[in-house]
């Protein structure tokens, strides 16, 4: 072969044996929370827009978001049956609407804008039913920048979402208002809150959100969970800057939402799925990384019952696409699976596979080696 006459060639090749060799051995040690899910991806844009943001579903498969076109900044929609509808708040001083999230019931929730000139707290949230009655729903209380915005909704029709102080921003709060009356949400301090909620159960008993802390850069963002009258706040273990955007309540209880990368000075965000395991320790959660395969910047927004996945990326030249993400079912063992370790709600790898890997690894090791002492006995001095 070629390479035998290429000391340096032959030195290369020795090395990459080892690597790859060592990288099959360490690939057994991963944790759990960096393993990969399988999906399958498609991509969602409105007919003739220019951007397309995927926010929510619900468990029927309804999707809803928003889009832009040459009319209008945004324009709210829902896709339902596979036809796409446009939502917008009546009136003729509206700018722009987002639908942001869908109940089981059909009801959608998000937020509008007035147009300029308009007085303070121009941005509200809304609801519109499932029999088309569109009404505003904002904190039940006045001089706010941004009176209201609606991001989740439970199956009782409580909206939750965020209103905001100071242009720009100096204070933010999130709410929820509802059969139940409305509520204010201040965290991680009272009077100086910086945090919203996105999300929240059909039951409307346990929400998800962001906050910040610590900072004003984007490296100050984490994700928080409110359940049983508690807040606990969480990392994407290993990230930075955690948002929690959205959550199922079953068959179990998963968090999707994004961390943030720092590339050339540039904040570049990336989708999870954090399995709770029944925990409210996130200690003993399993996350999930999702992309869009070739995306430059993923955003994970719903989640339902099914599994399935609703968000946005960004493709390679910067443009918006919503996606939805289908879990791949994966085809029913030919022989009776082995027990199970005890580690609930992770994929377990089948003996017989790590077996192969660790052999594969071993012997690519060894050859290596033995290039490599080769290589060096080829170059060793003559004795004279």
């Amino acid at each position: 072969m070629f390479w035998k006459n290429l000391p340096g060639t032959r030195l290369a090749f020795a090395l990459a044996l080892i690597s790859i060799g060592l990288g099959a051995l360490v690939s057994l040690s991963l944790p759990a929370n960096a393993t990969s899910q399988g999906y399958t991806f498609t991509t969602l844009d409105f007919p003739n827009s220019s951007k397309t943001f995927g926010m929510g579903n619900n468990a029927s498969g309804d999707i809803v978001g928003y889009y832009v076109d040459s009319t209008a900044p945004f324009h709210g929609f829902v896709l339902r049956a596979g036809k796409y509808s446009t939502l917008d708040f009546p009136g003729d001083n509206v700018a722009w609407t987002q639908a942001n999230a869908i109940n089981d019931a059909g009801d959608i929730t998000g937020l509008y804008s007035l147009k300029a000139p308009a007085p303070a707290g121009n941005v509200h949230g809304f609801l519109l039913t499932s029999d088309g009655k569109w009404s505003t729903v904002d904190y039940p209380e006045e001089g706010h920048t941004m009176s209201g915005g609606g991001y989740a909704i439970a199956n009782d029709r409580t909206v939750f979402g965020c209103f905001h102080d100071g242009a720009p921003i100096t204070a933010m709060f999130g709410y929820s208002v509802g059969p139940g009356g409305a509520a204010r949400f201040e965290y991680p301090v009272a009077g100086t809150a910086f945090a919203m909620h996105y999300g929240a159960t059909p039951d409307g008993k346990t929400m998800v959100g962001s906050y910040r802390a610590g900072g004003t850069g984007m490296d100050s963002w984490h994700g928080y969970m409110v359940s049983g009258g508690k807040t606990i706040s969480f990392d994407v273990p290993g990230q930075l800057s955690a948002n929690a955007l959205g959550i199922r309540q079953s068959p179990d209880v998963a968090i999707v939402g994004t961390y943030k990368i720092l590339v050339d000075k540039t904040w570049n965000q990336h989708g999870y799925v954090a399995a709770t395991n029944g925990s409210l320790d996130p200690a003993k959660w399993d996350f999930t990384m999702v992309d869009v395969p070739g995306a430059a910047q993923t955003i994970v927004r719903g989640i339902n019952a099914s599994g399935q996945l609703v968000g946005t990326f960004f493709d390679a030249g910067g443009v918006n696409h919503a996606f939805l993400a289908v879990p791949v079912t994966a085809p029913a063992p030919s022989a009776p699976a082995p027990p199970s370790s005890g580690n609930a709600g992770l994929a377990q790898e089948q003996p017989t596979s790590l077996a192969v890997t660790a052999a594969v690894g071993l012997v690519l090791i060894v050859l290596g080696a033995s290039a490599l002492a080769a290589t060096r006995c080829r170059r060793a001095p003559r004795a004279r």
